[in-house]
C-alpha cells in the first residue's frame, strides 16, 4: 500500500520536542476501528486514552453491549471513557486532563466540537472509508457500493466542524471494488489499508514532515445515515442491476425486503441480475421478479419468521407464488 502524502513541511511546528513519544487520544467504535488502535498500541508512542461510545442494546432481547473498540481497548489495559455526547463537560474535562498531542479518530459516531477540536496541539485526524472529497458523510463504503463506483480507498483528514470537509493529510492510492462485494467485505479492507495509512503517516506527523492540503470542492460528492427503511425494495421505480447494488450495499444492515400479495415479508439474501423484460413486482418461474429494468432472480432469502433457505427449497412449499405480485 501506498500514500499520496505531501512532503512539505508546514510553516509552523506544534511537536512535541524530539525526545518525546506523541501523547495520542483514539476516539472509535466498531470493529472497522480496531485495526486503526491496534497500529496506535503498536507504535510505541502511549495512547493516553479511548473514547468510544456507550453500551448499546443489541439482539432481540435488547441486551447492553460493550462496543467492539471498548471490548479490544480494555482487553489490552487502555483507560476507556464512554461518554453519552462528546461535547459534555465531563469528556472535555477527561481529555483536558489526559493532555494528547493528537487525537486519531475513526468511525467514532459523534461529531466533535470545536473545543475538542482544539485541545489536541497538533490536531485531530479523521480516518475516513473513502478517497475525499468523493463520499464526504455517515455511510461512504455503501455509497460506493450502491453508486457502482469501480475503486475506492481512504483518507487522513485534518478535523474541522464541516463534516469531513478538513484538508488532507495522507490518501491511499485507490482499491479496486470487486463485483461480490458487500459493506462488510469492503468495510473490512478499507479498516486495513486505513490502519497502515495510519501507520505510515504517524510518524512522519511526529517528525513534522507532512503539510496538509485542501480538498477540491469541485469533486465533493455526499452520502447520508443509512436508515432501516430504506431497504424497502421498489419494484416500479428501481431496475435489477440498481437493486443489486442494494443488497450488497445493504449486507449485513439494514438488508433489503419486498413483501408477498398475504403481508409477509421476504428478505432477499443473494440475487443475480437478468436480463430481459419483465414486469415490475411479477414472479416468474425460479424466482425471478420483475423489476423497473430487467429480472432479479433471488438465489437465497428469508422467509419471515423461518431461516435463510435456497430459493429450490422455498418452492417447495410457494409454489403459488408464481405469477403473483410483490410489493
Amino acid at each position: 500500500m501506498s500514500a499520496t502524502i505531501s512532503n512539505q513541511p508546514p510553516a509552523t511546528s506544534n511537536r512535541p520536542p524530539a525526545t518525546s513519544k506523541m501523547r495520542i487520544a483514539f476516539m472509535g467504535t466498531p470493529e472497522w476501528a480496531i485495526p486503526t488502535l491496534r497500529v496506535l498500541v503498536d507504535s510505541g508512542n502511549p495512547v493516553v486514552g479511548v473514547f468510544t461510545q456507550p453500551n448499546r442494546p443489541v439482539g432481540r432481547k435488547q441486551v447492553l453491549k460493550p462496543s467492539p473498540v471498548r471490548e479490544w481497548a480494555e482487553s489490552e489495559g487502555l483507560p476507556v471513557w464512554t461518554p453519552e455526547q462528546a461535547k459534555s463537560k465531563e469528556a472535555l474535562e477527561v481529555l483536558c486532563d489526559l493532555n494528547p498531542d493528537v487525537a486519531i479518530v475513526c468511525a467514532y459516531g459523534q461529531l466533535l466540537p470545536q473545543a475538542v477540536l482544539d485541545l489536541p496541539q497538533m490536531g485531530c485526524f479523521n480516518l475516513h472509508f473513502s478517497r475525499l472529497p468523493r463520499w464526504r458523510g455517515a455511510s461512504p463504503v455503501q455509497a460506493a457500493l450502491l453508486a457502482g463506483d469501480r475503486e475506492t480507498g481512504v483518507a487522513l483528514q485534518k478535523v474541522v466542524l464541516k463534516l469531513d470537509a478538513g484538508p488532507l493529510l495522507a490518501v491511499s492510492d485507490p482499491i479496486p471494488i470487486a463485483s461480490e462485494d458487500t459493506s462488510e467485505t469492503l468495510g473490512v479492507r478499507l479498516a486495513e489499508l486505513g490502519s497502515r495509512l495510519v501507520q505510515d503517516a504517524l510518524p512522519r506527523l511526529a517528525r513534522d514532515e507532512l503539510a496538509l492540503t485542501p480538498q477540491d470542492e469541485s469533486q465533493v460528492t455526499h452520502c447520508r445515515i443509512i436508515r432501516k427503511s430504506q431497504g424497502r425494495i421498489d419494484w416500479h421505480n428501481e431496475g435489477a442491476e440498481q437493486i443489486e447494488r442494494r443488497l450488497r450495499a445493504y449486507t449485513p444492515w439494514p438488508g433489503i425486503h419486498c413483501f408477498t400479495p398475504a403481508g409477509k415479508r421476504l428478505q432477499l439474501m443473494q440475487v443475480r441480475v437478468e436480463s430481459g423484460s419483465f414486469e415490475p413486482g411479477r414472479v416468474y418461474p425460479e424466482l425471478v421478479i420483475g423489476t423497473k429494468a430487467g429480472g432479479l432472480h433471488v438465489l437465497r432469502l428469508k422467509p419471515e419468521g423461518r431461516r435463510v433457505m435456497t430459493t429450490e427449497a422455498f418452492l417447495h412449499g410457494h409454489q403459488g407464488l408464481i405469477g403473483e405480485t410483490l410489493s
